[in-house]
């Protein structure tokens, strides 16, 4: 079990500290996030990184010794949680000082690896996790919720709806000349006036599979009768 804890997805731990500074209850579990829908079915990762911060204990209990920053103003809140990530990672800060708090994810990576001696995975999240605290205490940028990753997601199924529809708006209509053929391979013969009621337009293809082995005159009533039933 490593000694550092983390969390696969780094928005957990942003929803977490962001529903517990709405309300601070007397107890945090794994009933409590999955009331709120944080980390499902990977609670406990949340609830090992609180506990590794001080912010509670065994039994899911706030301290309240140390969690009165969660009621404070955003500058008590980053100043707060700075003072528990410099207490429980403090042979990080040790080494780094507080260069810590800005570093690269690998070179972060590389120094929980080389302590907690786990596999390049575990290492990854252990300072991505850290990574997302120190965000939250005012040091980086913070990774998406996912009320903004759902906006985003929906925005570029919105635009490409809106390319692939413009894409079929802009399909040029062509009629085929009467004997444009070529050694019985498909033609094409599209109906160019399309309909404009109530400011609809719509376009009418047809696909003729022009017989192989057929003389030019039978390929020309082909084209001729498109032209008087499709065209008239």
């Amino acid at each position: 079990m490593p000694n550092y804890p983390y969390v696969s997805a780094q928005k957990a731990l942003v929803e977490a500290f962001a529903q517990l500074r709405k309300s601070v209850p007397s107890k945090v579990d794994a009933s409590y996030l999955q009331r709120f829908k944080i980390a499902p079915a990977n609670e406990s990762y949340v609830i090992s990184v609180l506990r590794f911060l001080g912010l509670i204990g065994e039994g899911g209990e706030l301290d309240g010794g140390v969690t009165g920053f969660l009621y404070g103003d955003e500058s008590a809140f980053r100043a707060g949680l700075e003072e528990a990530l410099r207490a429980t990672y403090a042979p990080l800060f040790d080494e780094m000082g507080d260069d810590a708090l800005d570093a690269d994810r690998d070179r972060l990576t590389h120094w929980f690896r080389v302590v907690d001696k786990t596999s390049e995975v575990v290492g990854k999240r252990q300072a991505s996790s850290f990574l997302t605290l120190a965000a939250l205490a005012g040091h980086g940028e913070l990774p998406a919720s996912r009320a903004s990753a759902g906006r985003k997601s929906a925005g570029r199924a919105g635009q490409q709806q809106a390319k692939r529809s413009a894409k079929k708006s802009a399909t040029l209509d062509q009629v085929a000349a009467p004997g444009a053929y070529e050694n019985g391979s498909l033609a094409e013969a599209r109906n160019h006036e399309p309909s404009r009621a109530a400011g609809v337009g719509m376009t009418v293809r047809v696909e003729v599979n022009l017989p192989p082995g057929e003389d030019a005159a039978t390929y020309d009533a082909i084209f001729a009768s498109i032209r008087k039933h499709l065209m008239s």
